[in-house]
């Protein structure tokens, strides 16, 4: 059966017809083309012949009749129309070719005056215009895969024959907008064509996802055709939509790459039209206002307003105080107790989505800030934090014993562990700040605020001045300096209000991103001119600027910082594949191998050089191979791309955290429902533990992680490109390293998010 299928050949008459026809019109045409139209190079009749073979190849050749048989040869095919076919074509621009092959007399009575129509012309542009390309693309995809539309095509070889045919006509105009065929101009820039391509990129992961991770048969007509070849229905399918996936990744990202190459002159691209330039005239740019959220009503004077702040922190306090409490006296099971639910569940998922939408609110509404601030209104600290303590590395040693220690002794399943770890996060802030001034246990030791500055350096909003020319005329500083209300006025204008100023260091006028800043708003309450507020960040200013920022100094030199967002980085990853089958597993088999050594101290290990030996590794080769490339210091491209990769890690965060909260998002319901019951308060009833069980996963859940984790490897390369490939000697050289780490995470992550996972803070795992 299979030698006849590979030997079968489908010699459609009209296809050949259609294509013999098409080729020779092509021949004929471009003969007086090639050579001597700079438009029109060698290069492109060989495309375009390429894609008619192709095309025979995916519609005349046994793929057309295994395609019946199996739904992954099926994709094959469809693969090869969009993905290869398409582009080749329109490659060869076969326009002007194809109309200057037909006979002269049908060219200047027919074809060449219907063309030349206003109506027609018309109707041509809004063809080809972005908008149709993409939608058409889109369309065609989701439509003919539908189950009741994909059997159709199978039963009938008409329909299937109009499924093949529009195939290829939205692969074409999706195409025409970036390969922009001669002489056809584009209307939009090489930056506007990578938002087109990613989005359709993004669409079409999250259609081979929805089939990859189908448990259930899509297409009736496979489940008994397959089993002929061996192939079990689904797997047949999820093959066909891993296929699609990875097999539309090898296409689009390289030609990604290639426009943001090509919008940054490192490869060349068609010159503007110089008539156009001189007779377009200029639009007059109306200068917006600078967003501020702390203008915005309500949202703003809420934020702005210091008792309102110190309030929610309070408001925080109490809820860390009951969560301590019933985590020494509740139910020592942790999906029973507000400890082991409440901050592994739900507190981590909402912060990775605040700290990612919006920017560090949750250092600004940190309950921990309220008792420090009400012990200093007795007691004033003496003490300057040390100068050798002044860096990163204390900060970054607690965050890997924390990592170390959350997967070694399952910290998340035991309640009383949790409230020691409150109880000891409260004392130790009261004590550090006790004695040292300023915000010293914020900015150099509290891990978790390490955590919420590293990742909010890819938020949206930044506290920032809003006028630089105010700053410059400033002599007061109140920003940084504070005030006292006794002071009647300042050094610039009257001003009454009795604040710290910037207990970080930080001074606004010359501050980058958001490492380092607490949204204490300090400087919003101590700045006379009204001149700071929480604007719109650039990715760039917080990662890749080569300017100095006041704290921070300069991204390329601090080893401290970078070794943090490392370890932050990588950690992602480790924590996530930390509770996937796989890496229980392994690290099982690991500990049996080294003579049955304690699986605590097996999973201590393998998280530490998850963690610690493969980035160190892994990182000193790229930062070796990128300085030799580049001509900077290692130490320069080390900081310089540890800055880039915090984009990836940021998705793996908010994929891992968020995971858990919509799995268990119900859970809180029963434990506090029992937290009240045990104190005498039955108002909310009785609690139903069943809810106390972890979730259905959601269909749309895996397709929204993996394009999550393709933004955050789209984001980190284009950091990596604006920090070492644009301004070294050998671009490209210096940037594939980084590019080869980055993907390689990526690939760690994907293989994460498929694999079963365990239901963290769940009645059952």
């Amino acid at each position: 059966m299979t030698s006849a299928i590979f030997s079968s050949w489908t010699f459609d008459p009209w296809f050949i017809c259609v294509v013999v026809t098409v080729a020779l019109l092509y021949a004929r045409g471009g003969r007086g083309l090639v050579g001597r139209v700079s438009g029109f190079p060698r290069w492109r009749p060989t495309c375009f012949f390429s894609g008619l073979a192709v095309l025979t190849l995916a519609v005349a050749s046994p793929i057309e009749s295994l395609g019946h048989l199996l739904l992954w040869v099926h994709m094959v095919q469809h693969w090869l129309l969009i993905m290869v076919v398409a582009p080749l074509l329109v490659l060869g621009a076969p326009g002007v070719p194809v109309l200057r092959g037909l006979p002269r007399v049908i060219r200047t009575t027919v074809v060449g005056p219907f063309l030349a129509s206003p109506a027609v012309r018309r109707c041509v542009g809004r063809v080809l215009s972005p908008a149709v390309g993409w939608l058409s693309l889109a369309v065609v995809t989701w439509t003919w895969h539908t189950p009741a539309f994909y059997g159709a095509a199978l039963e009938s070889p008409l329909i299937h024959k109009c499924e093949h045919a529009s195939f290829l006509l939205g692969a074409v105009l999706f195409w025409w907008q970036i390969v922009q065929p001669w002489p056809w101009k584009g209307r939009w820039s090489d930056g506007a064509l990578v938002v087109y391509l990613l989005t359709a990129d993004v669409q079409n992961t999250i259609f081979s996802s929805l089939i990859a991770f189908s448990d259930r048969v899509w297409y009736a007509n496979y489940q008994s055709t397959t089993v002929a070849f061996g192939w079990d229905p689904v797997h047949d399918q999820q093959f066909a939509g891993a296929f699609m996936w990875t097999a539309g990744q090898l296409v689009m990202l390289p030609v990604a790459v290639f426009l943001i190459l090509r919008a940054l002159g490192v490869v060349g691209r068609r010159a503007p039209s110089t008539r156009a330039a001189m007779t377009r005239p200029r639009a007059r740019r109306t200068v917006a206002a600078p967003f501020d959220l702390l203008r915005v009503r309500w949202i703003g004077a809420g934020i702005r307003t210091r008792p309102v702040r110190t309030t929610i922190r309070w408001v925080l306090v109490g809820a860390a105080l009951l969560i301590v409490i019933d985590g020494f006296l509740g139910p020592a099971d942790g999906p029973s107790n507000l400890a082991g639910t409440l901050p592994w569940t739900h507190w981590r998922g909402l912060i990775v989505v605040v700290l990612l939408c919006g920017g560090n609110f949750l250092c600004m509404s940190c309950p921990l800030i309220a008792p420090r601030n009400w012990l200093r209104s007795w007691w004033r600290p003496r003490y300057r934090w040390p100068e050798r303590l002044r860096s990163k590395w204390l900060a970054g040693g607690l965050i890997a014993a924390w990592l170390i220690c959350y997967e070694a002794f399952d910290l998340w399943a035991s309640p009383t562990a949790t409230a020691w770890i409150i109880v000891g996060y409260f004392g130790a802030i009261l004590i550090v700040d006790g004695l040292f001034r300023g915000g010293s246990f914020c900015k150099w030791v509290c891990p978790i605020g390490q955590l919420h500055m590293a990742q909010s350096l890819v938020a949206p909003l930044t506290v920032s001045v809003i006028s630089p020319s105010t700053c410059e005329t400033c002599t007061g500083h109140e920003c940084i300096r504070g005030s006292r209300a006794s002071d009647r006025t300042s050094r610039s204008v009257p001003l009454r209000i009795d604040v710290p100023g910037c207990e970080l260091e930080l001074f606004q006028p010359a501050k980058r991103g958001n490492f380092d800043c607490t949204f204490c708003l300090d400087c919003v309450d101590g700045c006379p001119h009204g001149n700071v507020g929480i604007r719109a960040a650039t990715l760039s200013s917080s990662l890749s600027s080569p300017a100095w920022g006041s704290s921070i100094g300069r991204i390329a030199s601090r080893r401290d910082v970078a070794a943090l967002l490392t370890l932050l980085t990588w950690g992602a990853f480790a924590n996530a594949a930390g509770m996937t089958e796989g890496w229980i597993d392994t690290v099982a088999r690991g500990a049996r191998v080294l003579g049955g050594i304690n699986i605590v101290i097996a999973e201590a290990l393998a998280t530490g050089a998850a963690i610690l030996v493969v980035p160190a590794c892994a990182l000193m080769i790229a930062a070796c191979v990128s300085a030799c490339a580049s001509g900077k210091s290692w130490r320069e491209t080390f900081c310089l791309g540890a800055h880039a990769l915090v984009p990836l890690g940021a998705a793996m965060w908010c994929i891992h955290w968020c995971f858990h909260l919509v799995t268990g998002a119900s859970t809180a319901i029963p434990v506090m429902q029992r937290a009240f019951n045990d104190v005498g308060i039955g108002w909310f009833g009785q609690p139903q533990w069943a809810a106390s069980c972890c979730g259905e996963i959601p269909p749309w859940l895996q397709p929204a992680e993996l394009v999550l984790l393709q933004l955050g490897l789209l984001i980190s390369g284009w950091m990596v490109w604006r920090s070492l490939g644009r301004t070294a000697h050998r671009a490209l050289a210096a940037a594939i390293p980084w590019w080869t780490v980055a993907v390689l995470l990526w690939m760690c992550g994907c293989w994460i998010i498929i694999q079963p996972m365990q239901m963290r803070g769940t009645a059952s795992l």
